[in-house]
């Protein structure tokens, strides 16, 4: 009887360790090679250092918030852009991945218990891509690594609507949460809930507007190519905000979706 039941012990623990393995390999995400898999705006929300980093940690903090825009033509950061753009994707071993960075297992926690990694190389075909985004390492279709000077850059996706503007410069940011509207140096920061679009003037266009206890906000987004009027960067969408009879206009992203 013992020795049965040693025996049932060890095939149970044996079928422990095959579904340990079967449920990791279930969980491996779908990974794309195809550039398609990019397209989106991506927030910078992380960073890892394995190893030597000609960058300091207060240096690589002070780019968290800031986003990666990927369409269709083109990408862009800050005030870098690239319009003439070539890429290469390719699934990989996660280990050819750690080689190729010279990392050791457990340097990099993202990459801990994953079987691949999605490599995608973004340039210029005019002129080398000057910072960070040029090599992403997509770990599923919501988040990705963007090695640069030695520091992994974390990025998640984010499905929100972000638009902004100069003279005066301001900053609009939609989301499922709600609207909020910010000019700097100016105490006017209007925060609402997520209200009802509607049909814009023009075709696609889409018209948010919300009353708060001290100020009248109106939202009228278009899909139309705009560029931003500092640094030239493209963008999806041109964006006119009235706060009070106030008129402000700049360029957004992606056309939203979002509705309460």
């Amino acid at each position: 009887m013992i020795g049965a039941s040693l025996l049932m012990a060890g095939l149970s623990a044996c079928s422990g360790e095959q579904d340990d393995v079967t449920r990791n390999a279930t969980e491996q995400p779908d990974l794309s090679r195809d550039y398609a898999a990019l397209v989106g705006e991506w927030r910078l929300v992380d960073f890892h250092q394995p190893g030597v980093s000609a960058m300091s940690e207060e240096q690589a903090d002070s780019w968290l918030g800031a986003r990666l825009r990927i369409s269709d033509d083109w990408f862009a950061l800050g005030e870098h852009y690239c319009e003439s753009l070539t890429h290469i994707g390719e699934v990989l071993p996660v280990n050819q991945v750690r080689d190729d960075f010279r990392l050791q297992e457990g340097d990099l926690t993202p990459f801990e218990g994953r079987e691949q990694v999605a490599r995608h190389r973004l340039d210029c075909e005019d002129s080398e891509w000057p910072t960070l985004g040029g090599t992403l390492l997509m770990l599923d279709d919501s988040r990705v690594l963007a090695p640069w000077d030695g520091v992994f850059f974390e990025l998640e996706r984010d499905d929100g609507f972000r638009a902004t503007g100069t003279e005066p410069a301001w900053n609009l940011a939609i989301s499922a949460e709600g609207m909020r509207f910010s000019v700097p140096f100016d105490d006017r920061d209007v925060r609402t809930e997520l209200p009802e679009p509607e049909a814009g003037p023009q075709e696609g266009a889409r018209v948010y507007h919300a009353t708060t206890e001290g100020n009248y906000l109106r939202v009228v987004i278009t899909p139309e190519a705009c560029r931003d009027s500092m640094s030239g960067a493209p963008f999806e969408t041109t964006v006119r905000v009235t706060r009070d009879g106030e008129v402000f206009r700049g360029c957004g992203g992606a056309m939203p979706t979002l509705s309460p």
